[in-house]
């Protein structure tokens, strides 16, 4: 059975989740604070001297989230590992007993499940000290922006303070910058890292368990909606294990011995993959090519279907945008303001899908996680962490 990182990156929103309900208690905090007595004449002197009480809530609730994390990220990437082997066991299924025999024994590699997940791990909680960082930074500049707002007699404090906190809401926490020097918010960076992982487990999986059998050409799926990324790539023949470059080569037919037939090659898988094929979001498969007895049809583009998809990424956008400046917002009109304006993107979206009927709408990408982060958990136990690696 064909697999692509589309089939186990939905593992991630959990993930995502655990970061979003972390994000939407720390804006929370912040707005709540900053709502206690905002009419009194030494609000400002009253908030600043609140910073430890706010960066001690903070810790904690970063505390939380790393032990969280730790295990939900071992055992996401750990399924996905298995799923990807038990998708090459089912495809080697059809190609013969052989084959079959020759993984029917093989497990999914524990020690490089434990590696992709600790990397994981490490690459998340490493960004954990500036999430701290951040809530202090942006505590500290609102209080001083509506500080001098009424000051200069552009608002009011209780405006000023809303105005700052929706701007807080639509950046998010942004904690981490790579290498282009691009800002990411924190749940943007978690679910990206997440979904990565598990997508790079499965299709590794995948690929390990058909070299095992001694198959070494893949086909790329036709998937409808593809990017330009992984256009070039579709219904193509991929070498697993050989050299990068398109060429032909000459092999045995599958049913047929001693009959040579020559193959166009279009390069390696892992040429495919730095080129963009299988990136997050994905939905292209890779199966095993039977010389001689698979079919390789002509790709159909789908370019309408693509920018279809992507409209609808941005309608969700839009609604996660509104949900989360209501739950930083400081006053019921605000919250009330914010949750209309969510509610007209959801229409948006109810009438994107009627002039779309192939797109599905995916609920779990229009929320933000709140309430999934649990009130009070202890750390994990060694058996705990052995048992998710298991």
């Amino acid at each position: 059975m064909p697999i692509h990182p589309g089939m186990v990156e939905p593992l991630a929103e959990r993930t995502r989740d655990l970061y979003a309900a972390a994000e939407l208690r720390l804006l929370g905090i912040i707005a709540g604070q900053l709502a206690q007595g905002l009419d009194a004449p030494s609000w400002a002197e009253r908030k600043l001297s609140a910073v430890q009480q706010v960066r001690r809530v903070a810790q904690a609730v970063v505390t939380e989230l790393g032990q969280a994390v730790n295990i939900d990220v071992h055992d996401v990437i750990a399924e996905a590992y298995t799923e990807g082997h038990r998708a090459a066991v089912a495809e080697l299924g059809a190609l013969g007993d052989d084959a079959v025999r020759l993984v029917d024994d093989v497990l999914p590699q524990a020690q490089a499940v434990d590696r992709l997940a600790t990397e994981t791990v490490d690459r998340l909680t490493s960004t954990h000290r500036s999430i701290l960082r951040a809530v202090d930074d942006r505590y500290r500049a609102v209080v001083s922006e509506v500080t001098a707002t009424p000051l200069l007699g552009t608002g009011t404090r209780r405006q000023a303070t809303q105005d700052a906190m929706r701007r807080f809401a639509d950046e998010g926490i942004r904690s981490f910058r790579d290498r282009s020097g691009r800002p990411w918010s924190l749940t943007a960076y978690a679910e990206m890292a997440v979904r990565t992982s598990v997508g790079r487990a499965a299709t590794e999986a995948h690929m390990q368990t058909l070299a095992t059998a001694g198959v070494d050409l893949v086909i790329v799926s036709n998937s409808p909606r593809e990017c330009p990324l992984c256009r070039p790539w579709e219904r193509q023949v991929l070498t697993v294990s050989g050299p990068a470059g398109a060429r032909t080569v000459e092999v045995e037919h599958a049913t047929r011995d001693g009959e040579m037939i020559r193959v166009y090659v279009a390069g390696s898988l892992d040429e495919a993959r730095q080129r963009g094929l299988q990136h997050p979001n994905c939905r292209h498969s890779v199966s095993a090519y039977t010389p001689g007895l698979t079919r390789v049809d002509d790709a159909e583009p789908d370019p309408e279907g693509y920018e279809a998809g992507q409209r609808q990424r941005e309608i969700e956008r839009h609604i996660r945008k509104y949900k989360r400046r209501a739950a930083a917002a400081v006053d019921e009109q605000g919250r009330k303001a914010a949750e209309a304006k969510a509610r007209q993107w959801q229409a948006a979206m109810r009438q994107h899908l009627t002039d779309h009927p192939d797109l599905r709408r995916n609920r779990t990408r229009e929320r933000i996680g709140a309430g999934n982060l649990p009130d009070a958990r202890t750390a994990p136990t060694i058996d705990q962490l052995d048992n998710a690696r298991a």
